[in-house]
C-alpha cells in the first residue's frame, strides 16, 4: 500500500519526481489520483488499487513497455483482488 501522483504525459519529468519524492509516492498513476483527489474533496473514503504496467524511468520506451506487461499485469490482479476483497471485507476504512 502506498501513496499515488498524478501527471499529465506517460513519461517521467523532473516535476514527477518532484511531487512523488514529497508525498512519498510509489507509483504515478492519472486516472487513480483523479479519484482520489475527488474523493478528498468530498471527504469520501478510498482504496484504490491498481498493477503496474510500465516502469516510466526504466530502459525501454513506456508504450512498448506497457504492452509487454499488461497480460502479466491483468492477471496478477485477477489473483490479487480476491485476496484483497476477502483481507478488507467487514472492515472498516480506519482499520486498513
Amino acid at each position: 500500500m502506498g501513496a499515488y501522483t498524478t501527471g499529465n504525459s506517460l513519461d517521467k519529468t523532473d516535476e514527477d519526481d518532484h511531487h512523488m519524492k514529497s508525498n512519498e509516492a510509489s507509483v504515478k498513476d492519472m486516472e487513480a489520483a483523479a479519484i482520489g483527489w475527488a474523493c478528498e474533496l468530498h471527504e469520501t473514503p478510498h482504496f484504490g488499487i491498481k498493477v503496474v504496467t510500465d516502469i516510466v524511468d526504466g530502459e525501454h520506451p513506456t508504450q512498448d513497455e506497457f504492452l509487454a506487461n499488461l497480460a502479466a499485469a491483468a492477471q496478477s490482479l485477477q489473483t490479487a483482488l480476491p485476496k484483497v476483497i476477502e483481507e478488507v471485507c467487514g472492515k472498516g476504512h480506519d482499520e486498513l
